[in-house]
């Protein structure tokens, strides 16, 4: 082979190298294949977070509803006693306690929401994934059949240089990033509200408790 052939069939070497790595399906669905992987294990890590998350926020409202009721004997005897201090305070405490209660369901309720919307896209995820990969396999097919193609018809340069053929390889580059470009053009949670808490002693609400409570008490004793 003399000098002038080396380097023609070095520069056409170097062309096809990146051509390769923009084109090579094998390469380019292989690493997107990977990144689904990734995305696929994150969101099977992700619902396995928010279904402990529902298991937690329901066992804290029921522990919330058993405190409540709790408080509630507390201020019926209480009441019996005399002690409207204790009664009172207990109320309040009842109160608190069924507002927790209420706050633990709708965090659940979110987090059941989240379990249902992660299995649909873990789903949809796995989905594509053998798709895609069942895709990958025809497009190494093809991708090899041209290849062979392209060796079978390799250009004899020692009849001189293609600068056409450079110059088309150059513009399926060009075309190739171009249509990156207007790709990622074309591509583009829920807050958890803050836990407040106010003195209830000597609120409305409160006394109201403590009047439906006496009310209870004296239908017992009318009883």
């Amino acid at each position: 082979m003399s000098l002038f052939d080396r380097i023609s069939n070095l520069t056409k070497a170097t062309l096809h190298e990146a051509l390769n790595k923009l084109e090579n399906p094998v390469l380019m669905t292989g690493q997107y294949l990977r990144n689904l992987e990734e995305d696929l294990r994150i969101a099977e890590k992700l619902l396995k977070e928010q279904r402990m998350n529902v298991s937690i926020q329901e066992r804290k409202q029921q522990d919330a509803l058993e405190a409540a009721r709790y408080s509630e004997a507390q201020a019926l005897a209480a009441l019996e006693a005399g002690d409207d201090v204790k009664a009172r305070a207990a109320a309040a405490a009842k109160i608190r306690h069924e507002e927790l209660a209420g706050q633990y369901g709708e965090e659940a309720s979110q987090a059941r929401s989240r379990v249902v919307e992660l299995e649909i896209r873990l789903e949809e995820g796995k989905q594509e994934y053998a798709r895609l990969k069942e895709k990958r396999n025809e497009l190494a097919a093809r991708a090899r059949k041209v290849e062979e193609q392209n060796q079978a018809q390799r250009p004899n340069f020692s009849s001189g240089l293609e600068s056409g053929a450079a110059a088309r390889g150059f513009e399926r580059m060009e075309e190739k990033i171009l249509e990156w470009e207007a790709g990622s053009q074309l591509r583009g949670t829920t807050s958890t509200g803050s836990e407040g808490s106010s003195s209830l002693e000597d609120n409305s609400a409160v006394n109201d408790e403590l009047q439906r409570l006496k009310d209870q008490l004296n239908s017992r004793k009318e009883g």
